[in-house]
């Protein structure tokens, strides 16, 4: 794959009558700005055409598995390394921003000697903080689409979507209210399942709560078998119906960030279709992705920029994966 210096004056092989801007960084020919796509293609026509990356992307729910996403997003990922790192840059940055924005309101609002002012500043607080974060993550999204499909890493991507932030505050309202009575359920189960051992009671485990710091641990010492069934309890309710609930939320960032104009009822149902019979190869992207997470912060932290990028990246394909074929009407 060695690029070819670029001269001035050279024409396009695919299109002669124009004056070549570029060369593809995959085979280093010249390209003019039709096979660029006006300067957003990094690789020319032969080369989309030649890893099926031309129109569409290639993976769908008939032939995709998590070895091929990884080995596509890999290829994607060497190829754009650079900008998707600058990418998480400015992920972290906003989210410091919002994070800083939310504590200011937090702060301003504690100042004031009224209850009602605290609430409001720490809400609208809150509020910015996700609209931020959220906003830039979509456009993080959709640029890690773009270089899925072959396309450069366009920085302003990642502030095309701040006009879905009414869609995706709908969303993150609705899975609130789904994932609550889940919530519900796990404690009460796991707290049911303690107190059926026998071992102690709802006034005891009370207790414990109000306990010292000191004695806190000796409390639960002689408990441990209580605590255990409690934990086994909880464990299972969230894999099921936990998993269930909770694998299709997965995609719904990445559902926005394509969808133009984005419903949110609309936007839940096509998640829950397109996780339809995949959701254990979901959790396998994603403890796949977190291992390589968990490796660039073992890595002293730096490694970890590129990790998220790619992590990104491969949340980008597993959802144009399943969504490509699926049946969502």
């Amino acid at each position: 794959m060695a690029e070819t210096e670029f001269e001035a004056g050279a024409s396009c092989p695919l299109h002669p009558a124009f004056q070549a801007v570029g060369t593809c960084t995959r085979c280093g020919n010249f390209m003019c700005r039709t096979c660029s796509q006006g300067g957003s293609q990094a690789w020319c026509p032969a080369c989309l055409e030649r890893e099926g990356m031309g129109r569409s992307f290639p993976l769908n729910r008939e032939n995709w598995s998590v070895g091929g996403l990884l080995e596509l997003s890999w290829e994607a990922f060497k190829r754009e390394w650079v900008m998707l790192s600058v990418g998480v840059l400015i992920f972290m940055a906003a989210s410091f921003v919002g994070q800083v924005f939310s504590q200011i309101l937090s702060l301003i609002g504690g100042l004031v000697d009224n209850v009602a002012v605290l609430v409001v500043a720490f809400l609208i607080g809150t509020l910015g903080s996700y609209v931020i974060q959220g906003a830039v993550t979509l456009g993080f999204l959709r640029m890690s689409m773009d270089v899925l499909n072959g396309q450069r890493a366009d920085l302003a991507r990642m502030f095309s979507q701040f006009g879905k932030v009414p869609a995706y505050l709908g969303t993150l309202v609705l899975s609130i209210l789904l994932v609550t009575p889940l919530l519900v359920l796990i404690v009460a189960g796991s707290v049911g399942a303690g107190l059926a051992t026998g071992s102690v009671s709802w006034s005891e485990l009370v207790a414990i709560l109000d306990l010292p710091e000191a004695e806190l641990g000796g409390a639960i010492a002689g408990l441990l078998p209580t605590f255990t069934v409690m934990g086994v309890t909880a464990l299972a309710l969230y894999c099921f119906p936990g998993a269930w609930l909770l694998t299709p939320l997965v995609l719904l960032q990445p559902e926005l960030a394509r969808t133009d104009s984005p419903r949110v009822v609309e936007t839940l149902r096509r998640c829950f279709a397109y996780a339809k019979g995949e959701r254990l190869p979901i959790v396998g992207v994603l403890l796949l992705g977190g291992l390589f997470m968990c490796v660039g912060f073992l890595l002293c932290c730096l490694p970890v920029v590129p990790a998220l990028g790619l992590f990104q990246l491969m949340l980008a394909g597993l959802y144009l994966a399943l969504s490509n074929s699926a049946e969502t009407r």
